[in-house]
């Protein structure tokens, strides 16, 4: 009965890690990097060495998750930033300039949206690919 019940807290333990809706988790440098299930881990991994050769992903911790958009196609970035950087026109336009390289870079020129997250990826702004 006690070996039922300690197999019963592990599961439960290991359901709630596995489901916690970031998806997959990949480590470059102090850089998270999630990718959710309509993703294939080498694309994820492709943005992850991406970051690190553009210099996103180096000392300082930051966590992102890689996405699709189910209605249009479009692969979504999404970053945990601030608020202040969600409503920041500069910020914007360095966002759209940084979703237009992974795209190039990274995707063969596929659209790529930018989402600006708070830190649980609840999506704060959306910058369109165009």
């Amino acid at each position: 009965m006690k070996s039922l019940k300690i197999l019963f807290i592990l599961f439960c333990t290991v359901l709630i890690f596995a489901c916690s809706g970031y998806g997959e988790k990949l480590q470059y440098n102090k850089t998270e990097v999630y990718y959710t299930a309509d993703i294939e881990k080498l694309e994820a991994e492709k943005l992850g060495e991406f970051l690190v050769s553009s210099g996103f992903a180096g000392e300082n911790e930051k966590s992102v998750q890689l996405s699709k958009n189910e209605e249009t196609g479009n692969y979504q970035f999404r970053m945990v930033t601030t608020v202040e950087a969600a409503n920041s026109e500069s910020y914007q336009t360095i966002f759209k300039m940084f979703a237009k390289q992974i795209s190039d870079s990274v995707f063969n020129k596929k659209p790529v949206d930018f989402h600006v997250c708070n830190n649980t990826f609840e999506t704060l702004k959306v910058i369109p690919f165009k």
